[in-house]
């Protein structure tokens, strides 16, 4: 029991020093400087009605960008999404509405979506892509692609604050920026190609157009359930840099609203996200051991092996209240950090699950094909 609470410890510490380690060195925002140079902003919509108005209210007052268009392409919704869109950009004379053709066999609809907007506008220095889930603040756009020259990059992942209102964002939203702050060195990992070390969020980014053209622009991903990490490794793989940055004082998201909406999204992509069962089985041990293990055994355990085990908590619980009030995210959600993460298992194991049954799909198409 003292070598199970030894190892726990151990985990953390090691998550501990990743993080510290960020928190020193990782990029920031930079301060807003005019954009010169065209820019085009990619935005795909499908089904979207019930929350394109506030992102294309916050699309119509961005500032310090002196040459931009924004593309708009409604993926053959179901809703309103055309309608709203046509009407809601109408008063732009920078917006051009786009209507999505048949989905190719061999794509994903997003990264197909994606293609037909790219393929669609018109030449620029810079492409925003984003979600029709984002909202930005005004300077959003110019401040990314500021810090995207001056950190002289080629690709920026803007990372979005999660607004979490349900149980099940408050408890599992968090760990999305929790994860990739503990596990992986920022700095070095920007001169890396290996896949192991790139991290992306696609709900918004941007990206130095010729470095997107150099890749055959999303043809490179076409059949990725997780377009934006599979393009960030294509980017690197050709020679490009980029990494993430903490984005929440610029950005926010509200990715899902109930548990059946997060079971969806988790479930359709978290299989790709560890390339193989026996690493996702890996990950999902590890945690068990690191995260859920010290619960028990500080309660009802004794002597030192009770201290490490509390240590380990005290030191995950910690890390987590630091992230929450860098990334904006609930700091009360910390506390149910085991909770968080025997869900978080649960839905990597009902994942593959669903992969191996071919159950997989997300906005009404079947994702049996992807990878």
């Amino acid at each position: 029991m003292i070598l199970l609470a030894s190892v726990a410890l151990g985990i953390n510490v090691l998550n501990l020093v990743i993080w510290l380690t960020n928190t020193l060195t990782m990029r920031r925002l930079s301060p807003t400087s005019e954009i010169g140079q065209r820019v085009n902003v990619l935005l795909p919509c499908r089904n979207e009605a019930l929350r394109i108005v506030p992102t294309l209210a916050a699309l119509r007052n961005q500032e310090s960008l002196q040459d931009w268009h924004l593309y708009l392409l409604d993926d053959r919704s179901e809703d309103d999404t055309f309608s709203l869109i046509t009407e809601e950009s109408s008063n732009m004379d920078n917006a051009t509405v786009l209507s999505g053709e048949p989905l190719n066999s061999e794509w994903i609809g997003k990264s197909f979506a994606l293609h037909q907007l790219l393929t669609k506008s018109r030449g620029s220095e810079f492409t925003v892509l984003m979600d029709a889930d984002v909202t930005l603040s005004k300077a959003a756009i110019a401040q990314s692609i500021s810090t995207l020259v001056r950190s002289k990059l080629d690709y920026l992942s803007i990372y979005p604050r999660q607004i979490a209102r349900s149980w099940s964002e408050f408890l599992l939203q968090p760990l999305l920026q929790w994860t990739w702050l503990t596990t992986l060195l920022l700095r070095p990992s920007e001169r890396s190609s290996r896949p192991s070390t790139t991290v992306a969020n696609g709900q918004f980014m941007v990206i130095r157009t010729a470095a997107l053209a150099d890749i055959g622009g999303f043809s490179s991903v076409k059949n990725f359930v997780l377009d934006d990490i599979a393009l960030a490794r294509a980017l690197k793989h050709a020679g490009h840099r980029g990494t993430v940055i903490n984005g929440a004082q610029i950005i926010q998201c509200r990715m899902y609203v109930n548990f059946q909406q997060l079971s969806a999204g988790y479930r359709k992509s978290l299989w790709s996200a560890f390339g193989s069962p026996t690493t996702a089985g890996f990950v999902a041990a590890l945690f068990l051991w690191a995260y859920i293990v010290p619960l028990p055994m500080a309660l009802l355990g004794s002597g030192k092996n009770s201290a490490l085990a509390i240590s380990a908590l005290v030191i995950a619980i910690g890390i987590r209240v630091t992230t929450a009030i860098t990334t904006r995210s609930p700091i009360v959600s910390a506390l149910f950090h085991p909770l968080a993460i025997a869900i978080f298992i649960y839905l990597l194991a009902a994942s593959w699950i669903d992969r191996f049954r071919g159950n997989l799909s997300w906005s009404g198409r079947s994702l049996s094909g992807a990878q």
